[in-house]
């Protein structure tokens, strides 16, 4: 136990709990938190304007890891994804309310977004260098300075001639910019913020122009976003300081 707490910190009774789970191999394991993984913050849109998620997928709950709204840790939600034990949050406070059904194959029957979230403790670093265009594995040394002073980033985008990487604030190293500028051009960093459209059914055509509207009538500058191709997450970099307005815009527009 001792090894789990100090590995997991205060992961580690999920984790504890999904050890359990595979062992004991039971259809569905029911873990209780302290509030309900909700469409929205209730304390930026408010109670009224957000509901609890009925039902999602692992694949949406990997989504609100990363950005740090965690239904369950990480390392504690793959051993249960992998042996198709369906997890079930529930609010301590609210018994009676079925909570939150996460199973691995999951997908709404109509397209909707299940959850808008995002963070504010976040920087992006933008890295130039016309060296960049048409050069095969240029990312590859940006990788190797990342990976080597352990900082991983949650999102990317890429351009002809540059690479934005956006990493928590609190990887952000002065060696790590040391490092990059001593190799590339020029190397920017912004304060900044990321808000998220999630969901296991999202991909429609004008979502992303309702989005982006949205976030323009909020007068919301957009710095970058990005999508992959399977379209669970659709993610927009703003400014720091614009990311109650963004969230609260955004919960607005998707209904």
């Amino acid at each position: 136990t001792e090894g789990i707490m100090r590995e997991f910190d205060r992961g580690y009774s999920e984790v504890t709990f999904s050890k359990i789970a595979v062992a004991v191999q039971p259809q569905e394991a029911i873990i209780h938190k302290e509030y309900h993984l909700c469409s929205a913050d209730p304390n930026l849109v408010g109670l009224d304007h957000c509901r609890p998620v009925g039902f999602t997928n692992y694949d949406v709950a990997d989504q609100l890891a990363d950005v740090g709204m965690e239904a369950i840790h990480p390392k504690a939600s793959k051993p249960l994804e992998i042996n198709a034990i369906d997890l079930r949050i529930k609010n301590t406070f609210e018994p009676e309310h079925p909570g939150t059904l996460i199973t691995r194959d999951y997908v709404a029957p109509e397209k909707h977004v299940e959850v808008i979230t995002g963070t504010d403790k976040v920087v992006m670093i933008d890295i130039y260098d016309p060296l960049m265009v048409g050069a095969a594995g240029f990312d590859l040394h940006l990788m190797q300075a990342f990976f080597d002073l352990n900082v991983s980033y949650i999102f990317k985008a890429t351009s002809a001639n540059s690479i934005s990487l956006l990493i928590w604030q609190k990887d952000l190293k002065p060696q790590l910019i040391k490092e990059l500028e001593a190799k590339y051009e020029k190397i920017t960093v912004e304060n900044s913020s990321m808000v998220c459209l999630i969901g296991s059914n999202i991909d429609q055509p004008g979502l992303l122009a309702r989005a982006a509207g949205a976030l323009a009538e909020a007068g919301v500058n957009i710095r970058s976003a990005g999508f992959a191709l399977r379209k669970v997450n659709i993610q927009f970099i703003i400014a720091r300081e614009e990311y109650k307005a963004a969230i609260m815009a955004l919960n607005a527009a998707m209904g």
